[in-house]
């Protein structure tokens, strides 16, 4: 019996470690984030861009941002249609810590507009999605969605209705982090080879 609780302890300090460390691991991003972005907003950052119609329906934009010609960000953003996506990837010494991203679709909605709007109402549906990597592995995952109407929204609303939904954590998806990592690695090899043509990068 005794033998059984203490085993049982060991078992549960180990657990309450690996907890500490994730949670310490996390913090550390959040400050290497903060930092990287604190420089984007400051114009600190140098930067590569790259833009292409691939086809009638997909233009795509790329853009690589350097301190001290370290790469530290990328964020590739596509549309096809109605719909939009953005991918941010935030870098730390040549490793994925953070990505980030965005994925917005519209319809026209013409029931819910009342006559005096003057008006189609445009109907907004919203994903966004987290992830913190530690050494490639996902130690965190986030996921957020949300609908927005034109006819609710004043157009000079100073509060982004992101920041008034709450992320839920959930499993991190096996398939999902060998995409993420997949797609990061082509957009790192495109900063290496300006001459490649960024419609080859996968969609997925």
């Amino acid at each position: 019996m005794k033998l059984i609780i203490q085993i049982l302890l060991i078992f549960l300090l180990f657990i309450s470690k690996g907890f500490g460390q994730t949670k310490k691991d996390i913090k550390n991003i959040k400050e290497k984030y903060y930092l990287i972005t604190e420089m984007l907003e400051q114009d600190k950052l140098t930067m590569l861009a790259m833009e292409s119609k691939c086809n009638r329906q997909t233009d795509t934009f790329l853009k690589f941002y350097y301190n001290n010609n370290s790469l530290v960000y990328m964020q590739h953003s596509y549309g096809q249609g109605h719909d939009s996506y953005t991918n941010h990837y935030y870098i730390n010494d040549h490793k994925l810590i953070f990505y980030f991203s965005e994925y917005a679709s519209w319809i026209w909605n013409y029931e819910c507009a009342p006559e005096e709007q003057g008006f189609t109402n445009e109907i907004w549906t919203y994903e966004e999605e987290r992830i913190y990597f530690n050494n490639k592995t996902p130690i965190k995952c986030l996921y957020k969605t949300y609908t927005e109407r034109s006819v609710d929204q004043p157009y000079d609303s100073e509060v982004e209705l992101s920041d008034t939904v709450k992320n839920k954590e959930k499993d991190c998806d096996v398939v999902l982090m060998e995409q993420v990592m997949k797609k990061y690695t082509q957009l790192v090899d495109i900063q290496k080879n300006e001459n490649q043509n960024i419609c080859d990068i996968s969609l997925d």
